[in-house]
């Protein structure tokens, strides 16, 4: 088995668990990160100082070109993509022994798009999956290489499950890098492509709670999804904008009669809002222009049981 490199390309934290990986077993060749990706890359920095591990930054003018120049100049047996915001073409692509393989972070063909890990936990799957395939001109339609999955727990936030799969990934990495390692072309199959699902990126109506058609675990998982990237979960309260952060429901709770999006009461456990269905949740943690604070505090904003929740 020959000794093997990988050039990767990323954008996020969910990849620092596969290049500390990757580094600790001198099998990365070069880390091309998009230069709009200002925190991560200061991350990076800090993670390869004094490694000799270069960084390059690339846009969507000059990716082509700095992606041809690094694989020539460092020759990786293969790439990897994950999370990266730019789609890279197939001169690039084609060019290491093994080609690129990208790592995405959701179950193919069902999870096609650009954020499978907030679907996931908007659709409360029972487990999350990770996807290695083969790079090709399509939008994560190529040959699938290795697949593998973790629980999703209902109490999962988007920054939590983010932080598995990263963990999961790099597992999955490893298998990939001693597959390639043997020289031979690594096996794959085919998706089935009658069985896939193109998720867009969330719009600003998909982060907003429709408390009239969301019954309690709906809107618990919209409010994981959400968490932290988006401060939480949208919902309007006298005209202004609110985001709750965090938020359960309670077996003891009585089923709700009042109509739905209805503050029910506030306790030291935070603020009890009604849903869809006869149930209710109960909130505890919101952001709202004031700062992040603990959802009983809107009372001191004049706020009290009986007021209205309602769609952005």
């Amino acid at each position: 088995m020959s000794e093997i490199k990988a050039i990767l390309l990323c954008g996020s934290n969910i990849a620092i668990p596969v290049i500390r990986d990757l580094l600790f077993n001198q099998q990365i060749a070069a880390v091309v990160i998009p230069q709009h990706c200002t925190d991560f890359v200061t991350q990076i920095q800090q993670l390869l100082k004094n490694s000799g591990i270069p960084i390059v930054l690339v846009n969507r003018q000059n990716i082509t070109d700095l992606l041809k120049e690094t694989i020539k100049k460092y020759k990786p047996v293969l790439g990897l993509v994950f999370t990266f915001s730019f789609k890279i073409p197939a001169a690039v692509y084609t060019m290491p022994e093994q080609g690129f393989f990208n790592v995405h972070p959701g179950p193919l063909p069902a999870y096609r798009g650009p954020d499978p890990i907030f679907q996931q936990i908007v659709n409360k799957e029972r487990y999350a999956g990770i996807s290695i395939h083969q790079l090709d001109d399509g939008l994560d339609t190529g040959p699938l290489v290795l697949t593998d999955k973790i629980h999703l727990m209902a109490t999962d936030t988007y920054g939590m499950l983010t932080k598995k799969m990263g963990e999961l990934a790099t597992g999955m990495i490893a298998t990939l890098m001693k597959m390639a390692g043997f020289g031979s072309k690594i096996p794959s199959r085919q998706q089935d492509h009658s069985k896939a699902k193109f998720y867009q990126r969330q719009s600003a109506a998909d982060i907003t709670i429709k408390w009239q058609t969301m019954d309690a675990a709906s809107v618990i998982a919209l409010i994981n999804a959400c968490n932290p990237w988006n401060k939480g979960a949208v919902t309007v309260l006298n005209n202004n904008i609110i985001r709750l952060l965090v938020a359960h429901a309670e077996d003891v709770l009585p089923a709700s009669t009042e109509a739905a999006g209805t503050i029910l009461s506030f306790d030291d456990n935070g603020m009890k809002v009604a849903t869809s269905a006869g149930q209710a949740i109960v909130v505890r943690m919101i952001y709202t222009d004031d700062g992040f604070l603990m959802a009983n505090r809107l009372q001191e904003f004049g706020i009290i049981p009986g007021a209205m929740l309602g769609a952005a």
